[in-house]
């Protein structure tokens, strides 16, 4: 999950939707891969799944100053 944030925290900076894919993807095999119930499993999945699509119109309207 570290490495996931690290990911997360580069494609802040540099916006490349290639890097957050990957980054997501990671993420979802981590979730995937981990031996809790899956309720929790599905949690992480939902906790990690946004579109860059998504996290880019919400970087957009947090940088503008507009709530969420």
């Amino acid at each position: 999950m570290k490495y996931a944030l690290l990911i997360l925290a580069t494609l802040a900076l540099s916006g490349c939707a290639v890097v957050y894919d990957y980054a997501q993807e990671v993420a979802q095999s981590q979730c995937a891969s981990s031996n809790s119930n899956p309720q929790d499993r599905r949690a992480c999945e939902k906790r990690d799944a946004p579109a860059y699509d998504d996290y880019e119109a919400r970087r957009k309207r947090l940088k503008e100053g507009q709530p969420g």
